[in-house]
């Protein structure tokens, strides 16, 4: 382990991803103006991992005997990383979002894994030193202590599963709810999950086929390099990742979405067909698509439909999501703005905007999507014609 640690390559990531991570977690934990609770399981991560790498730190520096105490932390952490990397995602994406009493459950783990390593923590100093002496020169293949880490390792995978699955129905939560989506608020989340894998993933690969070498050592410290940087990054670039996100999710145990499934499912079919027509006439007097910043409620409130009415009728009786349905239109406006003599003058980003596109990238996915061909390429059919 110590001489994992004292390459200069290792030894200069770890630095960094110390400073970088000991700064945001104390930021995260301590700025009070990000409005977001999930600010809040973010910092906990991030100092959680700087603990992780803070034995290997001063291990390295000689400084492991002033805080001997930190020896065997790293194996309770390894069960903290998946549950808190779970409320994080629901944080950020479930609306008003709170700890309840069945939530600590996803903590039990931790309480039984302390519980047993217990007498080693109650150990002095000085036993704990002998300790992890005896476990580098044994090149750390203690039995007990490989089986603890797989467990851990398979542990935070299901929970990184739990995460996605969770972030999935939040895109096709947004998909049903909002015709113009940030995917910013998305994609970061991904990332962050699928960057705090990396470590794990690679944790279990090394224990299965008893690799514990410098390519191991590494990637754990890229992983945590690269996770401290990425949130760095985020904090500049789009600091509204770190406020509320937009349209979050009801929490499934919420009596308002339990009373919407009910009314849902209370829906007549002659009722559905009223409430189609309805909406087909308003868009096509009233052309809301035209608003960059559509959503459920907004064409819910025009035409009179409660929403989770309007919801299920659109993906019943339309076949499709909410940003679909509206995206079709958008794109057939945007076709017919596309053959006018006079679009020439215009670049196709304006027409995209024109037609109720919020984005550049959006708009050549939608019409690749209902047209069958980009919208150059339909520009130029139309010349040719």
């Amino acid at each position: 382990m110590n001489n994992d640690i004292s390459n200069p390559i290792n030894l200069v990531i770890i630095v960094i991803g110390l400073f970088l991570g000991l700064t945001l977690g104390i930021f995260l934990l301590l700025n009070k103006s990000a409005k977001n609770s999930a600010n809040v399981y973010l910092g906990f991560l991030i100092l959680l991992s700087v603990c992780y790498f803070g034995q290997g730190f001063l291990l390295r520096f000689d400084l492991l005997e002033k805080f001997p105490h930190i020896i065997g932390t790293p194996m309770v952490v390894n069960f903290l990383i998946g549950p808190l990397t779970y409320l994080y995602v629901r944080a950020c994406t479930q609306k008003g979002f709170q700890m309840r009493p069945m939530l600590w459950l996803h903590f039990l783990p931790v309480v039984l894994v302390t519980l047993y390593e217990l007498p080693f923590f109650l150990q002095s100093g000085s036993e704990k030193i002998i300790y992890l002496n005896n476990l580098i020169e044994n090149g750390g293949t203690e039995s007990n202590l490989f089986w603890e880490r797989v467990a851990a390792s398979f542990h935070s995978i299901i929970y990184f599963g739990l995460a996605i699955n969770l972030l999935f129905q939040y895109k096709k939560h947004l998909n049903n709810m909002t015709s113009s989506i940030d995917r910013a608020f998305h994609s970061w989340v991904f990332i962050f999950i699928i960057i705090h894998a990396i470590p794990v993933i690679t944790a279990i690969f090394s224990f299965v086929f008893n690799d514990h070498g410098n390519y191991t050592i590494l990637v754990l410290l890229l992983g945590f390099f690269i996770f401290s940087l990425a949130v760095y990054i985020a904090i500049l670039v789009k600091p509204e990742l770190f406020h509320s996100f937009p349209h979050q999710m009801l929490i499934p145990e919420s009596t308002e979405d339990k009373t919407q499934k009910y009314e849902n499912s209370n829906l007549q079919e002659e009722k559905k067909e009223k409430f189609l027509q309805k909406v087909l006439d308003h868009i096509d007097k009233e052309k809301p698509f035209l608003s960059q910043e559509l959503t459920l409620k907004d064409l819910a409130e025009q035409t009179k439909i409660p929403p989770h009415h309007l919801s299920q009728v659109i993906n019943e009786k339309a076949s499709c999501n909410f940003l679909d349905f509206i995206n079709s239109y958008r794109v057939e406006e945007a076709k017919k703005l596309l053959s006018k003599d006079t679009s020439k003058q215009f670049t196709i980003l304006s027409i995209a905007y024109d037609a109720g596109f919020n984005s550049k990238s959006t708009f050549y996915s939608a019409f690749k999507k209902h047209a069958g061909t980009t919208p150059s390429g339909f520009r130029k059919s139309v010349n040719l014609n």
